[in-house]
């Protein structure tokens, strides 16, 4: 007998798939292994490879069906085989729920009695738009497969200006509690355009989970905003190191140390009990070219940083090819939403049932903090984290939403000491130098970068020299931007400062040279132009004379 392929149970809570695609045709030669169709679960698109060779003797669903787990989707003749039929053609849901008309014949005693309203087969939008538009189905010849009356039927008869049946022009009005007429349900009209779009199966399970969750979750949302200066000071110091993390890998990773604390967070209310994993699965909301998919990062208790940003990389780059597998949707225990790329600044969150908590990530940007009684600019975001009152209360619930706030802020899980330690924060032209025992000897400290500086000249660069290199740098990188803005070709370009050697600097040379093809008085005011717009040139007392040379290479 021919090999009967059956939907695949593709997940713990799959019951239903649908076929979308076929990829072999009826006689066509399949090989073991080989993808013959494509099926979409309330969770993923995935591929039902031939468990055996042969030829593909019968497809039994076709596209769009829905198909229950273990029924039949198509045959597979195997070599020697001969074409026996084995298995039903499946059936549309629509066909499955409707109930045969038993067949009356002359000697029935109902013969005589008015024959009943015959059944009109039509697909489920046709029946939906009919009685939108108060249209009679059965004044309508049906243009689909058996007579069955179709959506375009149903516009085109509405098209043609025949007036309505009596009975459905009689359903459409109805009298609201304590009017005194009837009011009519007013159709839309077809001066408005419109289309459908009809939801993936994904989609649909993600609109009945979420209505769900916000009808049936008492919801309560605690909202933070989080100094993310340190953080963001450590991943340069890591990407500097060569570890590359981004900004959501370093809020996952404090999702992660913060219900490790808070156990209860992650966890599920069900009949009076709360359920509170051992485990922690990240779910992570990602964009796709399909729409919001929540990808899992399973036993992420389990993940160092660098771990998990691999893992979620290719999650989120499976999620975008559509190559997720149902298991990779699984089973999340608290989802993270980071909408901040988008430039989204804060939001009211949704819970994924059954999970009993979901955090919302908002965008980075500058604001005015209060830092130890002083307004500081530094780069901030907002968290709001949903909670299911029935298993969290109020005080559970803002103990781990602090506690996120303070690992972020803190920064010391990414193992990157900050320049300015455990109290200040730094940023740029904020640097903090301390003393070396009782030498003449500095510690410069600035964005997670050290170096000595010698007041004796025994080792490292003395305050004066570090400040000409300062000043050279300076000198070219202004040099640069003015050649760029007047559009004057620049080659190399160097400078050579030097400073009296000893004492209180009285007299700095500096001595710049520049490969360009500019004339000379072109390039005279463009030098001017440099020393102007360098700032470090600036700090330069009056009293210090300044000589600068220019030549060409």
């Amino acid at each position: 007998m021919p090999f009967v392929i059956q939907m695949p149970k593709l997940g713990h809570t799959m019951t239903e798939g649908t076929v979308l695609k076929w990829h072999k045709h009826e006689g066509e030669a399949v090989r073991e292994g080989e993808s013959i169709l494509t099926v979409e679960t309330d969770k993923a698109e995935v591929e039902v490879e031939s468990p055996t060779a042969g030829m593909l003797a019968r497809r039994i669903a076709d596209e769009g069906e829905v198909v229950a787990v273990g029924g039949p989707l198509g045959e597979i003749q195997r070599d020697g085989e001969s074409a026996v039929v084995s298995a039903p053609r499946a059936t549309t849901a629509t066909a499955s729920n409707d109930a045969a008309v038993p067949r009356r014949t002359a000697t029935s005693p109902l013969a005589s009695a008015p024959a009943p309203r015959a059944r009109v087969l039509a697909s489920p939008r046709a029946k939906r738009l009919a009685a939108e538009r108060g249209v009679d189905l059965a004044r309508i010849a049906g243009s689909g497969d058996g007579g069955m009356v179709t959506e375009d039927d149903v516009r085109a008869f509405a098209a043609s200006g025949e007036r309505p049946h009596a009975v459905s022009a009689a359903a459409a009005t109805t009298t609201m509690p304590g009017a005194s007429a009837p009011v009519a349900s007013l159709p839309p009209s077809d001066a408005v355009p419109a289309h459908r779009e009809k939801l993936t199966r994904i989609q649909q399970a993600g609109a009945r989970n979420l209505a769900k969750s916000w009808s049936e979750v008492p919801h309560f949302v605690q909202m933070v905003r989080v100094d993310m200066s340190r953080a963001l000071d450590a991943r340069r110091s890591l990407s500097a190191a060569g570890t590359r993390v981004s900004v959501t890998d370093i809020i996952l990773m404090a999702t992660v140390l913060a219900l490790k604390e808070n156990p209860r967070i992650n966890a599920s209310y069900s009949d009076g009990e709360l359920l509170i994993y051992d485990r922690i699965n990240l779910g992570v909301a990602v964009d796709t070219p399909d729409g919001l998919l929540v990808p899992v990062v399973h036993h992420a208790d389990a993940l160092d940083l660098a771990s998990l940003s691999a893992r979620l990389a290719a999650l989120a780059e499976r999620a975008r090819n559509r190559q997720l597998k149902p298991t990779d949707l699984e089973l999340a225990t608290f989802t993270v939403s980071n909408l901040g790329a988008y430039g989204v600044e804060n939001g009211t969150p949704v819970i994924f049932a059954p999970q009993a908590a979901l955090m919302f990530v908002g965008s980075i940007h500058d604001e005015v903090l209060a830092v130890e009684g002083r307004a500081e600019v530094r780069p901030a975001m907002q968290i709001a984290i949903a909670y299911d009152h029935r298993a969290i209360d109020g005080a559970i619930a803002s103990r781990f939403t602090t506690k996120v706030e303070a690992i972020l802020e803190a920064a010391d899980f990414l193992g990157v000491a900050t320049a300015a330690g455990a109290v200040a924060y730094q940023r740029h032209r904020d640097v903090t130098i301390d003393a070396v025992g009782d030498t003449m000897r500095t510690q410069v400290n600035y964005l997670g970068r050290q170096w000595s500086l010698d007041g004796e000249d025994a080792v490292g660069p003395d305050p004066v020299s570090s400040f000409l290199g300062a000043l050279g740098s300076c000198l070219l990188m202004s040099l640069r931007v003015a050649a760029r803005a007047r559009k004057i070709e620049v080659g190399r370009a160097s400078v050579h400062a030097v400073a009296n050697a000893k004492g209180h600097v009285k007299e700095i040379k500096v001595e710049l040279k520049v490969e360009t093809p500019a004339d000379d008085e072109r390039l005279h005011r463009l030098v001017e132009v440099a020393e102007r717009g360098c700032h470090v040139r600036n700090l330069v007392r009056e009293d210090v004379k300044v000589a600068l040379e220019v030549s060409r290479f």
